[in-house]
């Protein structure tokens, strides 16, 4: 089995490297009780750390819980999206069962008595925290979270910025504008580096209270911590730019795939509605670079604050009996194709970081198989010594994390609406394929294939390539999109 390899020296203290490695006893859950769950969301991540072989990255704290558990290589969201893919991953079913493909429906709002994992754990007498972004509505759960606070810290902490974004509200407002246009012509700059400490932004204050909280919380214990960079905007401190030179980014081919079909792309989801964004119209080749060195920084942030919540849970002594959790909800695109943001049924969109660090599972492994983030609540019911519900329809990563050569699934689904034409999308080892489907008449009214053997980003669309049709023929019998489509439009707006 091939084990992970050696993480690269960086300026950032990884004091939680240490500590993942110093802990290797199995954990006996009928000796010490019932294990306790840390999950991290990370907002807007790639796939791409140290220990996912991007060396050019520093995310050193990550790399650390990989050592310490499986890294799953070839993991998927089900929506590319906050509020869907959170509200997916929580319940264990696909949005078309939870009827959730936009950022306007909370989870109890739409499915009032569906089972979630915060009300699973909840039931079986968990202590039950969510810190920081977890779902994307807050208050979604309230009922089955024994520690809620509201979200603390800053998105920015230049005065500067502060100044200008009052500035700009103020003449906002003078125009009438409605809130949701008030909203989106008050943002500030997507780029932000301040020269103050981890606590002045927000990461960092959702990263103490979830140190407080392990400090005074009870076992077993369920919590979430939810960090939102490298969301936009890519605002950090000053010291994570500092790991990063500017000159080390580059633009990348901005040529969408050849044949490809409109629906299949966006404009760019929120980036164009910060300060001294083109409204329309590609990047400056200096405007891309800026904003890959923050997104960079923002990872290296992440990271920091998930290394100090874990250095504690290693001082407290925790550590053994903890199963830890790190995914991200989706992934992003950052210049790619000219693109920018999520919001796609892309590769680069649904293909996602997860991390299970388990007492007495492997370590330092690397899983090829193909999952899905529906198969994290079937995991954890598992691996605590419960049933999933049956209303999960995901499947448990035991197995994996038992043997990491083992494979569950054949493909991994993903989906993306626009309006009310829905993608549905099928990730099998080689292929991605995926059908446009039209509601109600449910006709099939565009597709795409491409041959991901080498590239994230290929270069055409395949689909309607002579010699392809029965491998379109077989990966839409497995897609069964006709069958899938929602009768209802959606509100995403991209």
């Amino acid at each position: 089995m091939k084990h992970l390899w050696r993480l690269p020296q960086v300026a950032v203290c990884s004091l939680a490297l240490l500590c993942v490695l110093s802990h290797g006893m199995p954990f006996d859950a009928q000796a010490d009780g019932q294990p306790n769950v840390l999950l991290f969301f990370v907002d807007d991540l790639r796939p791409e750390l140290g220990c996912y072989g991007q060396h050019d990255i520093k995310s050193p704290n990550i790399d650390a819980l990989a050592l310490g558990g499986v890294l799953f290589e070839r993991a998927y969201c089900q929506q590319a999206i906050c509020a869907p893919s959170r509200a997916s991953m929580m319940a264990g079913q696909y949005p078309d069962t939870l009827g959730i493909y936009d950022l306007w429906s909370p989870l109890r709002r739409t499915v009032p008595g569906v089972m979630s994992m915060p009300r699973y754990f909840h039931e079986r007498g968990y202590e039950t925290s969510s810190f920081g972004k977890v779902y994307h509505h807050h208050s979604d759960d309230r009922e089955y979270w024994s520690k809620l606070p509201d979200v603390p810290g800053v998105i920015y902490a230049n005065p500067q910025t502060l100044r200008s974004i009052t500035r700009r509200h103020r003449e906002a407002r003078a125009k009438g504008l409605t809130k949701l246009a008030l909203s989106s012509a008050t943002k500030g700059p997507p780029c932000e580096a301040a020269d103050v400490e981890d606590d002045a932004y927000r990461d960092g204050a959702v990263a103490q209270q979830a140190i407080d909280a392990l400090r005074s919380c009870d076992s077993p214990f369920f919590m979430c911590v939810g960090f939102a960079k490298p969301h936009l905007p890519f605002s950090a401190p000053q010291h994570y730019w500092d790991l990063y030179r500017r000159e080390d980014f580059h633009t990348p081919d901005r040529d969408v795939p050849k044949a490809s079909p409109d629906i299949a792309f966006t404009n760019w989801g929120e980036l164009r509605s910060y300060e001294g964004m083109p409204e329309e119209g590609p990047l400056s080749d200096a405007q891309t670079c800026e904003l890959m060195h923050g997104y960079a920084a923002c990872v290296s942030y992440a990271d920091a604050q998930v290394g100090r919540v874990l250095a504690e849970l290693d001082r407290l002594g925790l550590r053994d009996g903890t199963i830890v959790v790190l995914w991200g909800d989706h992934g992003y695109k950052l210049g790619e194709y000219g693109l920018w943001c999520k919001h796609t049924n892309l590769e680069l969109d649904a293909h996602v970081p997860l991390i299970v660090s388990a007492p007495g599972y492997a370590k330092g492994e690397r899983a090829q198989g193909l999952v899905e983030m529906i198969d994290v609540f079937p995991t954890l019911a598992a691996l605590t010594n419960g049933s999933a519900p049956a209303s999960c329809e995901g499947r448990s990563l035991e197995p994996m994390l038992k043997d990491p050569r083992t494979t569950i699934r054949p493909y991994a689904r993903s989906q993306y609406p626009r309006g009310s034409t829905m993608g549905y999308s099928l990730r099998t080892d080689r292929w991605r394929y995926t059908e446009w489907v039209a509601s109600p008449s449910k006709s099939i009214v565009a597709r795409e294939l491409y041959d991901h053997r080498d590239s994230q980003t290929p270069g055409r669309n395949l689909a309607d390539e002579p010699g392809r049709q029965e491998l379109v023929s077989t990966l839409s019998k497995h897609l069964d999109s006709r069958s899938r489509i929602a009768p209802r439009a959606s509100r995403t707006g991209q």
